[in-house]
């Protein structure tokens, strides 16, 4: 009998506000959300848990967030100290298993299958690690696939910690709304809702007489879903290809300005060149994607004669980015590098540094009798 794979979602709670009270410890019993201060058209990314009992959501545009709490504090976003606030909760993952596959800037699946240790133990440790090093505040969902703990790390926010076994569906996936099953979308909830499901039982019920209506490839999603049977791989190379590595970011609002674009732009494209670097390759082929808020993408790619790679990276990604960008606010920056270039690995011991002195001494010998009796009139050879 195979034994039962045990995932974490590891959640972040309202992660940008959550970024902005280590900075500003003084807001914390303050209502704020993070967005664009002086924009009545701009829309809220988050807003801290004192806001929210306000009525104030994400998405939420300014003007309509003021209504309900006219003393809201609006910061502006500030991605770079979000990726290292980032980069930090994941650090302390790692120290636990390299099986993770990380979703999001503030999320990430586990699996902890291995690992000899109770769950419900390892996921409050985990936790009170992030928030006592990290100073961010976490929700786990523990399952036997990434559905189910992605759906239980939703049901306690925040500092929740929540198993949903495969026998447990009914009981508390089954109740809850149709616009709260992860995968459905925001624009497909209000149709089924139009046609009498309410929940995410209504769903499963009548899943049968709905297939035409969603499609082969999400009924049989929903389905393998909702019958505790689907994707349980962590798959930490998920979002990676040695063939192309690209990453994008929708912005949690409108991007307005051109700081803000280029410190958006930075964030992507560190985060594509990280990926790279892991893999010790660098790129002939850059490409930059636009999404500007009337949803239309545009792109622009150009192949070096070089391969690109350290600070020319991101040089050259701002340089196509200046010449795609037409200046009208933007949804999402995309960032991706392709026909790769990779270096063979060497591993620097004292053995393998003798060896590059030898190389480098008969490659100048060879130099030397080049100049005197002409090119080519020695070569290396093999035994």
């Amino acid at each position: 009998m195979n034994k039962a794979h045990v995932i974490f979602h590891i959640d972040m709670n309202a992660f940008f506000a959550s970024c902005e009270e280590i900075k500003r410890p003084y807001l914390k019993d303050k209502p704020f959300a993070v967005g664009v201060r002086y924009s009545s058209k701009g829309v809220l990314s988050t807003a801290n848990y004192v806001a929210r009992s306000y009525g104030v959501k994400s998405a939420m545009t300014v003007k309509d967030a003021l209504k309900k709490c006219p003393n809201l504090c609006i910061l502006d976003s500030d991605y770079k100290f979000y990726q290292e606030c980032s980069n930090h909760f994941m650090s302390i993952l790692y120290e636990y298993t390299d099986k993770i596959e990380q979703a999001s800037i503030d999320e990430a699946f586990l699996d902890v299958t291995d690992i000899n240790k109770h769950p419900l133990e390892l996921a409050k440790e985990i936790q009170e690690r992030i928030l006592n090093e990290a100073k961010l505040p976490s929700s786990i969902g523990i399952g036997a696939t990434k559905f189910l703990a992605k759906m239980a790390s939703d049901m306690k926010k925040p500092l929740g910690i929540t198993v949903v076994r495969n026998r447990e569906i009914k009981e508390k996936i089954f109740p809850l709304d149709i616009s709260d099953m992860f995968g459905i979308g925001n624009k497909t909830s209000p149709k089924l809702r139009e046609l009498g499901i309410a929940t995410i039982g209504d769903l499963y019920n009548k899943l049968d007489d709905l297939r035409d209506f969603l499609g082969d490839n999400r009924y049989y999603y929903v389905k393998s879903c909702l019958e505790g049977k689907s994707s349980n791989i962590v798959d930490p190379d998920r979002w990676n290809s040695l063939s192309s590595i690209s990453n994008s970011r929708t912005s949690p609002h409108p991007i307005e300005t051109e700081d803000e674009a280029f410190e958006f732009l930075k964030l992507v494209s560190d985060i594509t060149y990280n990926r790279m670097t892991r893999y010790n390759i660098k790129a002939y082929t850059l490409t930059v994607q636009i999404k500007y808020t009337d949803l239309k993408m545009y792109s622009k790619s150009k192949t070096y004669n070089e391969a690109v790679y350290d600070l020319d990276f991101y040089d050259k990604i701002k340089e196509l980015f200046e010449e795609l960008w037409n200046g009208k606010n933007i949804r999402l920056i995309g960032v991706g590098a392709s026909n790769f270039y990779e270096e063979e690995k060497i591993e620097y011991d004292l053995f393998h540094l003798d060896l590059i002195e030898k190389e480098e001494n008969l490659n100048n010998a060879i130099k030397d009798i080049d100049l005197k009796y002409g090119k080519n009139a020695i070569k290396k050879g093999f035994k």
